[in-house]
């Protein structure tokens, strides 16, 4: 049987990816690794996307996403256009692996501006669910590498939780798993500012010692320290004060530094620690918070203090002493 004319002008790959219908995957695993093996063949993939055949453009993208999980320099030199032309196409099936892929790339500046733009555009307003799921995932992963992102992503992330829909909320909740930060962590820490945080880095290295439930205020401990701390329970004295002021025979966890809320706050604030968390948390940064009548006090380790200074300088002012 002859081959009809626009089958005829095909390129072997688009031949390949017409196979099956749109349910199907085609030949989208054995292109892709055609391609990986052969990158000279690459820019023939990215001409796929742009046949006539919706199913040879899904395809299509769906070969270059898994080209992407294995070298995504191979995709580096068609950023440009993944950006402009490869993003015009309205197709589901196309966005959402472009989506998939952008994170992926070695991006300019510029590009990586304008990809942010078309990931939250695709959110705001993509007709399909999978298609702003993507984008969401993607907006988190443009996000690890770069810091100043991390804000968009955490309101996308807050508005996915927010939305009502069983999509995105169960995208965000799985994105939001391995930062440990619960959805009401997220509410409160993206609640309007009613007024900005200043944080101050305390001098110290302090420690947190354990002593028995029944013993008294120690005798090493100094009460004209900036920072000390005791409280009793029915399993132990806790007492936080400066490391230098702990026995060496005394149970103890060392080497904090402290981050001081300047205050004074008032009762009626809420979600005060919950804007400090959230960035420490993406971070991977733990934290130790203990609360006074003024104001509050976050303790981080000493070899995460820089880390965490970055973070923080992102939500609010830092002073270090």
């Amino acid at each position: 049987m002859a081959e009809k004319p626009e089958e005829a002008s095909r390129g072997r790959l688009a031949k390949a990816l017409a196979l099956g219908d749109r349910r199907s995957f085609g030949d989208a695993p054995t292109v892709a690794e055609a391609v990986a093996a052969d990158p000279a063949r690459m820019p023939e993939l990215v001409g796929c996307l742009f046949d006539a055949d919706a199913g040879v453009r899904m395809r299509a993208a769906d070969a270059l996403e898994r080209v992407s999980r294995g070298d995504p320099r191979l995709l580096d030199p068609f950023a440009e256009r993944l950006l402009t032309d490869a993003a015009a196409i309205e197709q589901a099936e196309v966005r959402w692996h472009v989506a998939q892929i952008l994170p992926r790339l070695s991006l300019t500046e510029e590009q990586r501006e304008r990809a942010v733009e078309l990931l939250g555009g695709w959110f705001e307003h993509g007709s399909a669910r999978i298609v702003q799921t993507s984008a969401l995932q993607a907006m988190v992963d443009l996000a690890a590498d770069d810091p100043a992102l991390r804000p968009v992503a955490a309101d996308m992330l807050g508005r996915a939780m927010r939305s009502g829909v069983p999509s995105l909320m169960g995208r965000a909740k799985r994105i939001l798993k391995p930062f440990e930060v619960d959805r009401a962590t997220l509410d409160a820490a993206l609640l309007p500012e009613t007024k900005p945080l200043t944080l101050s880095v305390l001098p110290d290295r302090l420690a947190v010692a354990r002593l028995s439930p029944g013993a008294g205020m120690p005798g090493w401990l100094d009460w004209t320290d900036p920072l000390v701390s005791a409280t009793r329970t029915g399993e132990e004295l806790s007492i936080l004060c400066r490391e230098d002021r702990v026995p060496e025979a005394v149970t103890a966890e060392r080497g904090w530094r402290a981050f001081k809320v300047e205050g004074p706050l008032d009762f009626s604030l809420f979600g005060v620690l919950a804007r400090i968390a959230v960035p420490l948390a993406q971070e991977r940064v733990s934290i130790f918070a203990i609360s006074t009548y003024d104001t509050d006090f976050v303790l981080v380790r000493d070899d995460d203090l820089a880390r965490a200074v970055d973070a923080l300088k992102r939500v609010c002012t830092v002073v270090e002493g």
